[in-house]
């Protein structure tokens, strides 16, 4: 009988939540970032630690400056202005469940001369890695990296609207961003700072009107 009422409970719990669609991503006045994820991002070519110094390896990436990235966007809500490009009354920073997948990161297969390439169905398995954070509801936003090119000097990534209850995609679309600054934080963070600006321009727009 115990078991029967607690099935039941669960049961009307499931129905009284209403599933989450990419309008619901568009129209919500908050949205909570939680960052740019590299756990299948591509570093294309030969980096460095910034104004031609020594080589940097994939220990570098995981260790030092993907955690600066992220860092950074956080840390400058005026430089990288998320809340403008999204339409958003507010933004929370979430950082800790990606920090988490990005600190594990395989330093022997991050480094390429050939750009990777992620496919929706890795966009989705991706999302459902997302531990839990502060928040245990509402509409997540992630930049998914695909590659930081420097051949190229273009960072692709998707930008991804996903259900923070059920870990669901709601909406995924790629951009490309053109590199600009000085030093390794400052020239990749550039990048992220051209997809904001090209979505704040007119993408978000043509994105909302299609949800």
């Amino acid at each position: 009988m115990k078991k029967l009422f607690s099935l039941t409970v669960i049961v009307i719990a499931a129905l009284g939540m209403k599933a989450q669609t990419a309008k619901d991503a568009f129209n919500a006045t908050e949205v909570v970032w939680y960052g740019l994820d590299f756990t299948k991002a591509k570093f294309v070519g030969q980096f460095d630690q910034g104004f031609g110094a020594m080589p940097a390896t994939g220990t570098d990436m995981r260790n030092k400056w993907i955690p600066q990235w992220n860092a950074l966007i956080a840390k400058e809500p005026q430089n990288f202005k998320i809340k403008d490009a999204f339409r958003k009354d507010n933004v929370y920073y979430d950082l800790a469940p990606l920090n988490e997948l990005n600190s594990k990161i395989d330093v022997d297969n991050c480094m390429s001369f050939n750009p990777g390439k992620i496919e929706r169905a890795d966009i989705d398995a991706m999302v459902k890695k997302y531990g839990t954070g502060d928040k245990k509801e509402g509409i997540g936003l992630t930049f998914i990296v695909e590659n930081f090119n420097k051949n190229m000097e273009m960072a692709d990534v998707y930008v991804t609207f996903f259900d923070i209850a059920t870990k669901k995609v709601l909406f995924t679309e790629k951009m490309s961003g053109k590199t600009i600054g000085v030093g390794m934080r400052n020239y990749w963070a550039g990048a992220i700072k051209n997809i904001l600006k090209q979505i704040d321009g007119g993408e978000y727009k043509a994105w909302k009107a299609k949800a």
